[in-house]
C-alpha cells in the first residue's frame, strides 16, 4: 500500500481537482497531449480458481499517437497524482498492440505479476529451507528483481 497525505486524500476525489498522469516507454516520458485514453483494470478469477495467495493482476490499456512513440516499446512505467504528490500506479510489460486507422496505436499491458505464472520447481534448494530462500529462488527463476527483502529475518 501506498501512503500518501491528508491532503492528498480531501483532493483527490474533489471535482475541481487535476489529477496528473505520467507514462514512461522504456524510461521516457510520454507527453501527455499525445496520450488520447487511458484506463487501468484489475482481473481476479479469470480461469475460475481461487487459492488464498492470489493476487490481482492489474493491466493498462492506451491508445496514443503512433509518432509519439519510440521504436521498441515493451516496458511501461504508470504513475498519476495530484501537484507534488506522485503515486505509482506500476511497471507493466507488452500484451498487444492494435493499430487503428486514424494514425493512433492501442495497447494493452500487464504487470509484472504474469511473470510467476510458471510452475515452480524448487528440487534445487537444501532443505530445509528458510521462507526467505524459497521466495529468492521463485523470483531467481521468474526473472524478477526481489528488493525490501531485508524485512525478511532469517530465524
Amino acid at each position: 500500500m501506498y501512503q500518501t497525505s491528508n491532503e492528498y486524500k480531501q483532493l483527490v476525489y474533489a471535482d475541481s481537482t487535476r489529477h496528473l498522469l505520467n507514462i514512461y516507454i522504456e524510461g521516457n516520458k510520454v507527453n501527455p497531449d499525445y496520450i488520447l485514453d487511458f484506463k487501468v483494470s484489475h482481473n481476479l478469477f479469470s480461469n475460475d480458481e481461487f487459492s488464498l495467495g492470489n493476487v490481482t493482476a492489474k493491466s493498462i490499456e492506451m491508445r496514443i499517437y503512433k509518432s509519439s512513440l519510440p521504436d521498441s516499446y515493451n516496458n511501461f512505467y504508470v504513475e498519476t497524482g495530484i501537484e507534488n504528490e506522485i503515486v505509482p500506479i506500476g511497471y507493466f510489460i507488452l500484451d498487444s498492440i492494435d493499430k487503428n486507422d486514424d494514425n493512433t496505436i492501442t495497447i494493452k499491458a500487464i504487470d509484472y505479476m504474469v511473470k510467476f505464472e510458471f510452475n515452480y520447481d524448487g528440487s534445487n534448494l537444501n532443505y530445509p529451507a528458510t521462507m526467505l530462500e524459497i521466495l529468492q529462488d521463485i523470483c531467481l527463476k521468474a526473472g524478477v528483481e526481489l528488493r525490501f527483502y531485508f524485512f525478511f529475518k532469517q530465524r
